[in-house]
């Protein structure tokens, strides 16, 4: 028996965490898996499905899922719990949270938190890396692809083509999302947007509208991954899977429409990275601990160190670029619809990269220091978030998820 808690309970069948609870048992991973077969979990009721583990098949119904809405005291809200049973008694648990961005803990492991003494020039937040920037008088990549070798024990060769192969599915959600059109699955009668969009940036550009072609391509970029994305196809989780519209559309707005090289690229993924972990590291990347703040204003932040970095920018400059790409998200709530990451989701993809392309124009125009760190505004959105109401944290309880049958959006 598999039982979900918290908000992995009250979005579970929206995002369809039943079906990847299901794939995982099955021995999929999210690299591998058939994502039609994936997709069609479920779908024939009563339909019995055989696990095996250690050469002993187990019969696994949907029924075997147990969805628990009621409050519990677990320490993170995405709780999954497996049961295994014999005569229908529990003979064996094992607790797992989902903290946000695909990272998993399980309960009574401790995980060695051991990353500074492994790495050369340790930090735990901006300011600490800024500093040791300084103080080595390093560039900012070679510092951390020197610390990414040190955790990983790859060779730099290596990394860079993990991350390749990382901007690959990207590329492959982005182009997919273009090409499609007609209305998502899950019965809110939400319409494929992304190549409508491009169209328009097209028109746009003919007649010499250049700065609303920009945004154009922006949106549809971002569109179209998230729509992919709500539709159940593969997209790459950054930081999370509710946010996976905004880097892919920074990347493809850099390679295709700026012609930004590949290999800086691939840099400025691991400098988007980087801040996306500090996020993780002193707050969150989970909206259902933060908010969406936590998911969209995070990927914000990371596009927006991304830009700064393909167009030259100082680290003082991603930094600052970073800070305004989540300033400008702070409080934003988490409240699908139906559970779906369609609505508002979509849109606040799109919206995000915006934020993010005019956090990268903000910072690089300043000529003075900002008042307000990277860190300070970090630790904000972790205090907002905490004091968010739980129904605004990825319940589907609260907002648009609530009202959206008396605004008939």
């Amino acid at each position: 028996r598999v039982e979900l808690y918290g908000s992995l309970a009250a979005t579970g069948h929206g995002h369809g965490t039943h079906r990847a609870v299901l794939a995982g048992l099955m021995g999929a991973t999210p690299v591998d898996v058939d994502v039609a077969e994936l997709n069609a979990f479920f779908e024939e009721a009563n339909t019995t499905y055989t696990i095996t583990l250690n050469k002993m098949s187990i019969p696994f119904k949907e029924e075997d899922i147990f969805f628990d809405y009621t409050p519990n005291d677990f320490k993170h809200a995405n709780t999954l719990k497996f049961v295994l049973l014999k005569s229908h008694h529990p003979q064996l648990e094992s607790l797992f949270y989902s903290i946000g961005g695909g990272f998993i803990e399980k309960e009574g492991e401790t995980i060695e938190n051991d990353v500074a003494q492994a790495v050369p020039y340790p930090y735990n937040n901006m300011e600490e890396l800024l500093q040791q920037l300084a103080q080595h008088q390093l560039p900012l990549c070679e510092l951390l692809i020197a610390n990414e070798m040190a955790i990983t024990g790859l060779s730099q060769a290596v990394i860079f083509e993990q991350i390749e192969e990382i901007m690959v599915v990207m590329h492959q959600s982005v182009v997919g999302g273009l090409q499609k059109e007609g209305i998502l699955p899950g019965g809110l009668q939400v319409s494929r947007r992304a190549k409508g969009m491009m169209d328009k940036a097209q028109e746009l550009t003919t007649k010499n509208r250049l700065a609303e072609a920009l945004f154009a391509r922006l949106n549809a970029y971002a569109l179209a991954t998230s729509e992919e994305n709500a539709a159940g196809q593969m997209v790459v989780t950054a930081p999370t899977n509710g946010a996976a519209g905004i880097i892919p559309a920074a990347l493809e707005y850099l390679r295709q429409d700026c012609l930004i090289p590949t290999d800086k690229l691939k840099r400025g993924l691991l400098v988007a990275a980087m801040v996306g972990f500090i996020i993780k590291d002193n707050a969150s990347i989970s909206g259902a601990e933060l908010g969406c703040q936590a998911e969209v204003g995070s990927a914000a932040a990371m596009a927006a160190a991304l830009f700064s970095y393909c167009y030259d920018g100082n680290s003082y400059e991603i930094a600052s670029a970073a800070e305004i790409g989540m300033e400008h998200h702070l409080g934003m709530t988490c409240d699908p619809v139906k559970g779906l990451v369609q609505i508002p989701c979509i849109e606040r993809n799109a919206n995000g990269v915006i934020k993010a392309y005019n956090a990268y124009l903000l910072a690089s125009g300043r000529t003075t220091k900002p008042l307000v760190s990277f860190d300070t505004v970090v630790e904000v959105m972790r205090q907002t978030g905490e004091d968010l109401c739980a129904k605004y944290k990825e319940t589907a309880r609260g907002g648009l998820a609530t009202n959206f049958a008396m605004s008939g959006s």
